[in-house]
C-alpha cells in the first residue's frame, strides 16, 4: 500500500482476516514499523494489523527538506493509512505518534475511529518532555543515534528526519484538541518515563472525554520493548471491549 509518498507495511494477519477490523500501530519520532515486531504477531487473526512507516522512516519517502516533517505532513500520511484501512479503525500511537494523531484530529475533528490507545505521549511537549536537548538540527541529529540505543529501537529513522520532526513537535500545542476526541481512549504511560513525564499522560486522561489510563510501574518510555506480552494483551483487550458494544 503506497499513498502520498508514504509506504505502509502490513502484518501477515491481513491475509487471514481481510475483512477484519483494523488496528493501526503508529511508531514514534525515531521508530519505524519494526517498533511493533514483538506486538503484531500476538494480535489474533480476528484483527488486521497495519504498521505504517511515516515519511523519513525505513522504506518510506525520505525528503531532504525540513519543511516536509511538519506535523501536518505526518497527519496527511496517517489519514492516507486510515482511509485505506477501512471503516473506523483503532489507532495505537506511541510518543510522537500521539502528536500526529492529535494533529490529524485537529484538522479532521469528525474523523471516524473506533478507539485510540495513546502511549507515552504528550499534547504539548513544552520544556518538560525533552526527547532531545539540542537546539539545532545538527545537534538533534547527533543525539538521535544514542537515543535509539537507549530506547532499544529495532530500527531507527533517518537522523535528519528525526531532527526536523522534533523541531516541529516541540513548537506545537495540541491541548485544545483533547476535549474534542470523540472515541473511547486508553492512555498507557510508564511511571519511570524519563522522556515524557507521566503528568503529560494524566493531563490527557483528564481532558479527553471518557478516557481511561494505565500507569505501568517499572516502565520507561518504551513499554512495547519492556513488556511486549502485556502490551499486546492490553491492545487486544481494549479492541475486544469495543466490539462488545
Amino acid at each position: 500500500m503506497a499513498t502520498n509518498g508514504m509506504r505502509s507495511r502490513l502484518s501477515s494477519k491481513l491475509l487471514h482476516a481481510p475483512e477484519a477490523p483494523a488496528i493501526v500501530l503508529l511508531h514514534g519520532i525515531q521508530g519505524t514499523a519494526k517498533t511493533w515486531d514483538a506486538i503484531a504477531p500476538q494480535v489474533p487473526p480476528r484483527y488486521r494489523v497495519i504498521a505504517p512507516n511515516l515519511r523519513g522512516r525505513a522504506d518510506a519517502y525520505v525528503p531532504d527538506e525540513s519543511s516536509e516533517y511538519q506535523l501536518e505532513k505526518f497527519a496527511s500520511d496517517l489519514l492516507s493509512v486510515i482511509n485505506e484501512a477501512g471503516p473506523t479503525p483503532i489507532v495505537v500511537a506511541w510518543s510522537m505518534g500521539v502528536s500526529v494523531v492529535l494533529a490529524l484530529l485537529e484538522e479532521q475533528p469528525d474523523l471516524s475511529l473506533s478507539g485510540l490507545i495513546l502511549v507515552g505521549g504528550s499534547a504539548c511537549v513544552g520544556s518538560e518532555a525533552r526527547w532531545f536537548s539540542g537546539d539545532s538540527l545538527p545537534e538533534v541529529a547527533r543525539e538521535a543515534s544514542e537515543r535509539s540505543k537507549r530506547l532499544a529501537l529495532i530500527e531507527a529513522a533517518a537522523p535528519h528526519a528525526v531532527a526536523a520532526s522534533w523541531m516541529a513537535v516541540k513548537r506545537k500545542d495540541l491541548r485544545h484538541v483533547l476535549s474534542t476526541v470523540q472515541c473511547p481512549t486508553l492512555i498507557i504511560h510508564g511511571v519511570d518515563d524519563d522522556q515524557c513525564p507521566i503528568e503529560h499522560g494524566r493531563l490527557m486522561q483528564r481532558q479527553i472525554p471518557s478516557a481511561t489510563m494505565q500507569e505501568w510501574p517499572d516502565t520507561g518510555h518504551n513499554p512495547m520493548a519492556s513488556n511486549p506480552i502485556r502490551f499486546a494483551q492490553t491492545v487486544v483487550e481494549f479492541a475486544d471491549s469495543l466490539r462488545a458494544y
